[in-house]
């Protein structure tokens, strides 16, 4: 009858190994708050209860940014000298080329850009908001009341690691935050750490890195909070990957086969 000593520590054994192979709500529910998960009735609906100040996108231009630029105004097409320069710049003009939408105006390597008309402003440094204003400066003896508008053609960014879908992303969207180019690449997998996510930012000639926790409601108010350009995003794998992926899955063949071999030795003492 010994060996039925063993039978509550098989047990404990099996126990644990159930319990360990859930991942508690705390370690992948997004933008937590103190408390709340574990105190739900705490929070109060259908009113506002916290606030944080995200602050502005403030992209600035780099070399090789591509950009698409459109130019709107009061002044009649016969006297708009854009409409013979580039006519795609006109903003609402009717047949304007496809094919120099697709080229746009490209931030050569010493950071300058060339625009018919105007000539060349020196962009790199410069937020989109910064040189919006600086066209509209250069086109106010041209044009009557210009608007221009400035959107990032070759806007990419990347996504690997942990993640249900890596991918280099395009985006016509330029104003992206962090959760959502994650989302955009399916959302972390089931082994994806997003207490620690890398985020690897090109600037100028130099690459900075830094980490963020989107597990923190608080990151709402980060100065990363908004993607860039060329960002690449790592998310980790969670520190239990190599048994969730692995042993998880198989948890219910083994504790069937412990449950089994406790079975025969239980027998087998019944009959000693």
């Amino acid at each position: 009858m010994k060996p039925l000593v063993k039978l509550p520590a098989m047990c404990a054994v099996i126990g644990l190994m159930v319990a360990s192979s859930c991942v508690p709500n705390r370690k992948i529910t997004y933008l937590q708050h103190e408390n709340e998960l574990k105190e739900p009735e705490s929070i109060v609906t259908d009113s506002l209860v916290r606030m944080y100040e995200a602050g502005d996108w403030g992209y600035q231009l780099q070399p090789n940014d591509l950009l698409n630029i459109t130019v709107a105004s009061q002044t009649p097409e016969e006297f708009n000298p854009l409409y013979l320069a580039d006519r795609y710049m006109v903003s609402g003009a009717m047949g304007a080329s496809q094919q120099n939408q697709s080229m746009g105006y490209r931030v050569d390597p010493a950071g300058e850009l060339h625009l018919p008309v105007i000539g060349t402003i020196h962009a790199s440094g410069l937020t989109i908001k910064t040189l919006e204003d600086s066209i509209n400066y250069r086109f106010q003896w041209e044009l009557e009341d210009p608007v221009t508008k400035v959107n990032i053609i070759n806007f990419k960014f990347s996504v690997i690691g942990e993640v249900n879908s890596q991918n280099t992303i395009f985006s016509s969207d330029n104003v992206l935050t962090l959760l959502q180019a994650v989302s955009m690449a399916g959302g972390p997998s089931e082994f994806g750490d997003i207490s620690r996510v890398k985020v690897v930012r090109w600037i100028g000639e130099e690459h900075y890195v830094f980490y963020v926790n989107l597990l923190d409601e608080t990151f709402l108010s980060s100065e990363f909070y908004f993607i860039q350009p060329n960002d690449v995003v790592v998310i980790s794998p969670l520190k239990a990957r190599s048994y969730l992926k692995y042993v998880s899955p198989n948890l219910g063949i083994i504790t069937a086969s412990i449950s089994l071999l406790l079975s025969v030795v239980t027998l087998i003492a019944v009959f000693q």
